[in-house]
């Protein structure tokens, strides 16, 4: 798994840099460009985003404890944050979800 790079000028954004993308948007700190999401960086988030409410479900389902579906919703979600990083895709001009 790779982090994107900006469009314009190549630069390898951090991790650190990715956590907080707001609407789709980021700006490279390096020569200031805006990025933006494709909508295959769209589909892949949803997609990753699937797991997180089934788990509930399915927990409650066999039974698990109130406590302990949290806390595994949490840990999953956790995982969901740090995975979805490695999952943008960055272009020059907003594309549509579909």
């Amino acid at each position: 798994m790779k982090l994107p790079v900006c469009w314009s000028c190549d630069y390898h954004f951090k991790w650190k840099e990715l956590l907080f993308v707001i609407n789709g948007r980021k700006k490279c700190p390096h020569c200031r460009n805006r990025q933006y999401f494709t909508t295959h960086t769209h589909w892949k988030s949803g997609v990753l985003g699937i797991p997180l409410p089934i788990s509930m479900i399915v927990l409650n389902s066999f039974g698990f404890p109130f406590a302990w579906t949290i806390f595994i919703m949490f840990l999953t979600l956790l995982v969901y944050f740090a995975i979805l990083p490695f999952q943008y895709e960055f272009t020059n001009e907003i594309q549509p979800l579909f």
